[in-house]
């Protein structure tokens, strides 16, 4: 679970939502403030210390208002997240169904079942993982998402019921979530006395981002309506945003 032994994070300097990133081309992005990660990193830190979860909640709230430029810019840097999230959406569903949209892109639902389900994350990952440097952190979170609602053992597409597939969807959007601030906690996990704790520390802010996820994207996709992949990414983005509303409420 998450990359808090490798990533050093992002620099000041570095802007607040990457061009290829961007769901808004053309937006004028705000420019970055000084030390921005400085508050989110520093109240990360003392999380690890203390594992008091007010301090985690007060570290999201600055990365939230700070870090990232609060819920009209942060969520604008999840944009290849969207567009795969419809994708792999609408990937899940023909694999559930009868598999020509999955077979459009190299994914033949007869070739896939039966496969060791590790087989099957990695090749649904390399078919749609963009070409930039999100591409890891998503391949990243479908395999997670996948392995985490599905299971160990082989691929049943009939495994593949609306319910299940929803669970993937909101599991998939909170690895990118997870993974996106696991990466930018940086330098600060040093500050876990120990590796139980870190792995604790990256637990406790998964579930946490669990919850607020499938509050609001969990009802979007369970309406009884037949649902494009153009409103999957069109969920995503709103759910994001009010993830990001929560966090800009926690105290300072």
């Amino acid at each position: 679970m998450g990359t808090s032994s490798s990533s050093k994070g992002s620099g000041s300097k570095q802007p607040m939502v990457p061009p290829w990133a961007d769901d808004q081309p053309g937006t004028p992005v705000p420019k970055a403030p000084p030390k921005r990660f400085q508050a989110f990193r520093t109240s990360f830190g003392k999380y690890l210390k203390s594992g008091d979860p007010g301090d985690l909640k007060r570290s999201l709230g600055h990365y939230a208002r700070t870090a990232t430029g609060g819920s009209g810019v942060g969520p604008r840097r999840f944009g290849s997240v969207y567009n795969a999230g419809g994708d792999f959406y609408e990937v899940l569903k023909s694999l559930g169904g009868d598999g020509g949209a999955a077979a459009d892109r190299g994914l033949s639902k007869d070739s896939l079942a039966g496969e060791p389900l590790d087989v099957v994350c990695q090749r649904l990952a390399e078919a749609l993982a963009p070409d930039n440097g999100d591409a890891d952190r998503i391949r990243e979170a479908i395999d997670e998402a996948m392995l985490e609602v599905l299971g160990e053992g082989d691929f049943d597409p009939a495994s593949l019921d609306d319910e299940t597939v929803d669970r993937i969807m909101g599991e998939y959007l909170s690895q990118t979530v997870f993974q996106e601030i696991v990466e930018e906690v940086g330098g600060s996990w040093a500050n876990a006395p120990d590796d139980k704790r870190t792995s604790a520390a990256e637990a406790e802010l998964l579930e946490l981002i669990r919850v607020v996820v499938d509050k609001n994207l969990g009802p979007k996709l369970t309406d009884g309506k037949s649902i494009t992949k153009s409103e999957v990414h069109r969920f995503m983005r709103e759910t994001v945003v009010e993830v990001w509303k929560e966090w800009e409420s926690f105290d300072e």
